[in-house]
């Protein structure tokens, strides 16, 4: 039996393997091209950015500014992914809006590999859950869910009309008191709040998949009902979840319908003292890959997902809460400041196994353990199966943005 202790341990293994003044008065100075200055009206709230992490992020916006042009990617043109927390109202407004759109849109899936997928955000879920025990605890978690982002801000842009780029949940600045961060406002610029109380009991629960039976021990948490207000009060999810107390024959990966409400059930005991800008600031300044990818595992991925909690917390069908994507931003941000302290060293660099901590999979039980290359394939659904180094750079092929 594997242990959510083995897991850690093995993540935070460090050996490497391979974001006109009105009349009569003096218009105020022109702020500096991506500038910290926040959006007015929301000026900067939580816990300020260190000085330490700061740098970091200086670092990595000049190298990433100097790299360019690069092929299409050019300084005007260049996407630019902000906090939340700093988005104006309008911009938040519309992102909504377009979650929403894509919940309206028929599922492209084939009915024969998931039989309940209903809308366009099911054919997101549909991909994770089934790449799931691939693309965690593995080589591929960084630069699968980089392209996997891009798949989904493309698909608002150009399915439902947002004109932002994706942003991200800035937890480190949040982490004493997570629910004073904008993303979880119940008004229509945030994604609403905890779910309805239900006293919800610590549990362990089993990953299906593996040739290993692997347990993932869950906190009680704060809420696991409904979300009863913002955005999403109204959003049916269909399939999933996956991780359960046992593994279910009838329908192991949640691929059947399964029609319910969103559910939340924040644990702040996953956040605070841990989503911290001191976390935040070694994960940044690892020294290789491997560290890298181990203190994201151990330090940040997993907390992050535990403390939305409800669908947020099942590693399969995560993608249910639309919060998902801002939490992964988070990550992806963290890692594209670690890749731009030394884009030519670090922008190809990759860590880790094929599969989840290197188990082998049920269907291929006898296959050994063997390390990620950057010129595998990943399976991104609906036919698209890019080579791992097309998710790695920022500014090459598909991607062209930057965290601010």
């Amino acid at each position: 039996m594997v242990l959510l202790s083995t897991f850690l341990g093995t993540c935070l293994t460090v050996v490497a393997t391979t974001a006109a003044a009105p009349t009569g008065t003096c218009a105020a100075p022109k702020p500096p091209p991506y500038s910290d200055i926040p959006t007015p009206g929301h000026e900067l709230t939580g816990i300020p950015m260190p000085d330490d992490f700061h740098r970091f992020q200086r670092i990595y916006q000049k190298n990433v500014r100097a790299s360019l042009p690069s092929g299409n990617c050019t300084k005007k043109n260049i996407g630019k992914r902000r906090s939340w927390d700093e988005l104006d109202d309008a911009t938040r407004i519309d992102y909504l809006r377009a979650v929403n759109c894509l919940a309206a849109k028929p599922a492209l899936t084939d009915k024969k590999l998931a039989p309940g997928a209903v809308n366009r955000l099911d054919d997101f879920t549909y991909i994770h859950i089934n790449q799931t025990n691939i693309i965690h605890g593995s080589g591929y978690l960084l630069p699968w869910h980089r392209m996997f982002l891009w798949q989904f801000e493309e698909a608002m842009r150009n399915e439902c009309g947002y004109k932002g780029h994706l942003p991200y949940w800035d937890n480190a600045r949040f982490s004493e008191d997570p629910t004073s961060s904008a993303v979880w406002s119940g008004s229509e610029t945030g994604f609403g709040g905890n779910g309805v109380d239900l006293h919800v009991e610590p549990k362990t629960l089993v990953f299906p998949g593996l040739t290993k039976p692997f347990k993932l021990p869950m906190p009680g948490g704060t809420g696991g009902g409904c979300v009863t207000d913002g955005p999403f009060t109204n959003l049916t999810l269909s399939l999933g979840p996956v991780v359960k107390p046992f593994i279910d024959k009838n329908n192991t990966y949640g691929y059947e319908a399964n029609p319910r409400c969103l559910a939340r059930n924040f644990d702040p005991a996953s956040s605070k003292g841990v989503l911290t800008w001191a976390n935040a600031t070694i994960i940044v300044s690892s020294h290789s890959i491997g560290q890298l990818r181990g203190t994201i595992e151990g330090l940040w991925h997993k907390d992050s997902h535990t403390y939305i909690g409800g669908e947020g917390a099942d590693p399969f069908s995560t993608t249910n809460d639309p919060a998902f994507y801002l939490l992964h931003a988070q990550i992806d941000r963290l890692w594209a400041i670690w890749q731009g302290q030394d884009l030519k060293n670090r922008e190809y660099a990759i860590d880790g196994n094929r599969t989840f901590l290197g188990i082998p999979l049920d269907y291929a039980p006898d296959l050994p353990p063997s390390l990620a290359t950057i010129d595998d394939e990943m399976d991104m659904g609906l036919g698209f199966k890019p080579k791992t180094k097309e998710g790695m750079p920022m500014t090459k092929g598909n991607f062209c943005f930057i965290y601010e």
